[in-house]
């Protein structure tokens, strides 16, 4: 019957306004709504629960009225990490605190009292930090500009982000290549390449990291010198046509030798 209760409830859950609510993984955060009716909801029984348990009898948060012990009643995963403010209560609001949020706990939270329901959709994100290697740059041909490639990479994301290659002086940088890729977790891995030239100077470069939904931006910087580029010119006396005039003349006395030995 309780199932059947919640699947009738449904469709005027639905119906109501969407309130959204973000955090990251880790963080703590409250899942509220203001009617602004001003009236004390302390001996009002409040139930919560999501999508997932819409088929279940388990609950995010349950307050009966008289206070009794519901726990039993709990999701294991939201067991001990949920809390009702009792200040709020008094004044008419309802704010569920759920602390350390992980990515299972990104759902639709249903909030059912007496006198109405409203839905809050919780958006759980994930941010990583971003590294910048120097990676060896090829022999240079003759004629060709110094240059080296740099490469950045990102490990876990979700959503999947932006990146992007910026210069000290705030120009952006084309990037090489710009690969993404997903682990089983449904994390998000960035990685990209940038080629940068001798002509365009030594100074710092930076790799920037933006989601956009949770507005949080990650960034490195790697200070580049000028003996950090391939020097082609050096190449160029190591290839082995600087020997050729020596090799000419080794011959010519080689076979000099052998026609005088031959008188």
């Amino acid at each position: 019957m309780a199932v059947l209760l919640l699947l009738l409830m449904l469709p005027t859950l639905l119906n109501g306004k969407l309130l959204t609510t973000t955090a990251l993984v880790g963080e703590d955060v409250s899942l509220s709504n203001d009617p602004k009716l001003s009236t004390d909801l302390t001996e009002t029984p409040v139930k919560c629960y999501t999508d997932k348990m819409l088929r279940t009898n388990d609950f995010v948060f349950k307050k009966d009225k008289p206070p009794k012990d519901n726990s039993k009643l709990l999701s294991p995963e939201y067991r001990g990490r949920t809390r009702l403010s009792d200040e709020d209560l008094k004044r008419g609001i309802v704010s569920l605190r759920l602390y350390n949020v992980t990515r299972a706990d990104e759902d639709n939270y249903y909030f059912v009292l007496p006198s109405g329901r409203y839905k809050i959709q919780l958006l759980i994100g994930v941010v990583s930090s971003v590294t910048i290697t120097l990676v060896e740059s090829p022999d240079c041909s003759p004629g060709d500009k110094p240059r080296v490639t740099l490469r950045c990479e990102s490990v876990g994301w979700y959503p999947r982000p932006q990146l992007s290659w910026w210069t000290d002086g705030g120009l952006r940088l084309p990037a090489v290549t710009m690969n993404t890729t997903w682990d089983p977790t449904g994390l998000c891995t960035i990685s990209s390449t940038v080629v940068v030239e001798r002509g365009q100077g030594a100074g710092n470069y930076s790799c920037r990291v933006h989601q956009e939904r949770f507005n949080q931006t990650r960034e490195a910087e790697i200070a580049l010198q000028e003996d950090q580029f391939p020097s082609c010119s050096r190449r160029e006396q190591r290839r082995p046509w600087g020997l050729v005039p020596a090799l000419v003349i080794f011959f010519c006395a080689f076979v000099l030798l052998v026609i005088a030995r031959r008188k």
